[in-house]
């Protein structure tokens, strides 16, 4: 899956059965609107947050956590958890109260994270459905799928856009859940059987082909996600072009199967759209051109990445952690990769969010399955504030930032800590 493990759960052209809806804007919300921040899969917040951070609240959900939380335009937080009774928890952000829980998801909804638009409504499936939601907690749609996805996006006019984990490509109307098109068999006649369970999706391995999020570029309507094609020696990662005009169309533009024993990682997308980044797991960071696919440089990160890379605006780019291997940050020179710093006595427990101003926050391992969060500046590695993240943590999730500047850190086992900025304190 996608932000800390990818946990949960892993060509052809489609015609439109259903003429397409009227032009509308992008439909992201303001802030941390999709699992990992955005159509691009940044994992990085315009927010300035600060250099030295308090603990504000935290949580104990049941059952694990397995994603990053997001955010609605009103601040309000979204979070998915394995717990039998509400699989869905809808927090005050200035508490962590639960306004309103959805106690009809099934297991497999761990596996995504709800993306929001601007008005509010979250978009969440399990393994039956991909359902939508007012502010208030009222179900407006439920669509059945086959497969779960690993979270959504939307498209460049506003629909929703998802992968199921066999390979299963679908585009909905978002006021209605109304498909606007065929979904794609990326292959045919795949079909999912519950009782197996999804834990390929973890390491993104052949049982689980498409399992992380894909990212989309809006400009131009490029989606990108990793596969695994059946029987392939190794995992893969595509584009197709979501075409939205009278009909809606997506269609195929390259395949790139180089990624040595699968990958746990969501691909980014550079902020001029002209690069795609992601790791596989073979310990390797990997930059490919947008527009064909080629390769332009690969870099020796050491260790299995766990979840999405945080790639900045300016071109720096720091892996998740996979249990093993340091902090580490990468600078995109053009034709390779330019190592900015490395610690390796800090072992990297989660995705390191990058924030305004040249900040990263990191988790990373504090001994007897402990983590503690890290200020770090990303052009040096300078520890600038440690903070312990209470209790047993074993390894964080995903980090959001939200509008306001708190930063959002859960764990495995089902915490969730808020950090907002405060004084400076003595040390």
């Amino acid at each position: 899956m996608n932000g800390g493990r990818n946990l949960a759960l892993g060509v052809l052209l489609a015609s439109a059965l259903i003429g397409g809806c009227a032009a509308t804007p992008p439909a992201y919300g303001p802030g941390w609107s999709a699992v990992h921040a955005d159509a691009a899969n940044s994992d990085f917040s315009p927010v300035s947050v600060g250099d030295d951070l308090a603990l504000a609240w935290s949580r104990d959900f049941p059952g694990a956590i397995n994603l990053g939380v997001t955010a609605g335009p009103d601040g309000r937080l979204y979070v998915t958890t394995g717990g039998a009774d509400c699989r869905l928890h809808v927090l005050d952000p200035h508490t962590g109260k639960t306004l309103w829980c959805d106690r009809e998801l099934d297991a497999y909804a761990i596996a995504s994270s709800p993306l929001i638009d601007g008005q509010g409504r979250a978009f969440l499936a399990d393994g039956t459905a991909m359902r939508a939601y007012a502010p208030d907690g009222k179900l407006l749609w439920k669509t059945p799928i086959v497969g779960f996805p690993l979270s959504a996006q939307f498209t460049p006019k506003g629909r929703l856009v998802f992968i199921t984990h066999i390979g299963r490509i679908y585009v909905l109307r978002r006021d209605t859940g109304e498909p606007v098109m065929t979904p794609v068999e990326l292959t045919p006649g795949a079909g999912f059987d519950p009782s197996k369970g999804g834990r390929a999706c973890m390491r993104g391995l052949p049982e689980c082909p498409s399992a992380n999020t894909p990212a989309i570029d809006l400009s131009t309507g490029r989606l990108f996600f990793t596969y695994w094609t059946p029987g392939a020696a190794s995992a893969g990662i595509r584009a197709m072009r979501i075409e939205e005009g009278v009909v809606t169309t997506i269609t195929p533009l390259w395949v790139n199967e180089s990624l040595p024993s699968g990958s746990a990682s969501s691909p980014d997308i550079s902020a001029d759209g002209s690069r795609v980044y992601l790791t596989d797991n073979a310990g390797g960071l990997h930059a490919l051109d947008a527009a064909t696919g080629r390769d332009i440089w690969s870099f020796p990160i050491g260790f299995e990445s766990g979840g999405s890379p945080s790639t900045s605006p300016d071109g720096i780019i720091m892996p998740s952690g996979g249990g093993r291997g340091g902090l580490l940050a990468v600078k995109d020179q053009g034709a390779s990769a330019e190592l900015l710093w490395r610690n390796d006595a800090l072992v990297n427990r989660g995705v390191p969010t990058q924030a305004a101003g040249g900040r990263a926050y990191a988790a990373v391992d504090a001994g007897g399955r402990a983590n503690d969060l890290l200020v770090v500046d990303t052009r040096t590695g300078a520890i600038l504030d440690r903070e312990r993240l209470p209790g047993t943590t074993v390894f964080t999730v995903g980090t959001t930032v939200g509008q306001d500047g708190t930063v959002y850190v859960p764990t495995i086992r089902g915490q969730l800590f808020a950090f907002r900025a405060g004084p400076k304190r003595a040390r």
